[in-house]
């Protein structure tokens, strides 16, 4: 191997073949092949080749980058973070997360420390802990019900955590995706005040519906009722059934 061919094969070496190279470069030399400064010059370049970065290798002809990096995109796009979820309508979720702020989920000491969109994730999370005792919704889940953004979600409920308000327990799990945290009350403040909205199973009944008023005859009938009930109602002789009632005396 001749000096310029030796010198284009370091150039074009990657650091892991520079031993080999520098072997061979020994061999050549010891055969008389390179002179003596011509072997110091190349071992100087295989040295300088060794603690180099590995050179780029040229795509072959007819293959573009996209099709090159494909299948490690392919890896890579499996794990990539989803796209954040916002609000299809801002004025409804700003309606929302005022009506929530303002439904009492705190007591009123508690609830001035927050901001109405604070307020209204910790009503989120207030209605699941009094109607299960724990919140187990996803933080997306939080969001969107209380019409903020998944940020503030997530960082009020760190700040209750620090407050001392909650307790929040995570769930993760090795190589699948992370199950949602459960969030538990610890104040007990708190805790009595959410017991007075905790559901108590009793029935609740809408507003009645106010009938139509009639002052027809037959109306006016139904309501006196009938002389099989023994009483009338609407009647002046209001005695039992087929008997009437005494005449007063002046």
């Amino acid at each position: 191997m001749t000096y310029a061919e030796m010198k284009e094969a370091i150039a074009r070496a990657h650091p892991r073949a520079c031993a080999d190279l520098r072997a061979q470069l020994y061999a050549v030399h010891a055969a008389g092949g390179l002179t003596d400064d011509d072997a110091a010059e190349l071992d100087a370049a295989i040295e300088a080749r060794r603690k180099g970065p590995a050179p780029a290798s040229p795509l072959p002809d007819g293959l573009s980058l996209a099709t090159a990096i494909a299948p490690t995109a392919e890896r890579v796009r499996r794990f990539a973070r989803q796209a954040r979820q916002t609000s299809p309508d801002k004025a409804k979720s700003r309606e929302r997360r005022r009506l929530i702020s303002r439904a009492n989920a705190l007591p009123p000491h508690l609830s001035a420390r927050y901001t109405n969109g604070e307020a209204a994730v910790l009503g989120v999370v207030g209605d699941e802990l009094a109607a299960r005792g724990v919140c187990a919704l996803s933080i997306a889940e939080i969001a969107a019900r209380a019409g903020v953004c998944h940020r503030l979600a997530q960082t009020t409920l760190r700040l209750a955590e620090g407050n001392g308000l909650l307790t929040i327990t995570e769930r993760p799990r090795k190589g699948q995706k992370h199950q949602t945290n459960l969030v538990r009350v610890l104040s007990r403040e708190w805790a009595a005040w959410l017991a007075k909205r905790r559901p108590t199973g009793c029935r609740k009944y809408g507003a009645t519906e106010i009938e139509e008023f009639s002052s027809s005859p037959e109306s006016k009938t139904a309501a006196r009722g009938s002389d099989a009930k023994g009483f009338r109602r609407g009647d002046s002789r209001s005695g039992p059934a087929g008997r009437p009632a005494a005449m007063h005396r002046f």
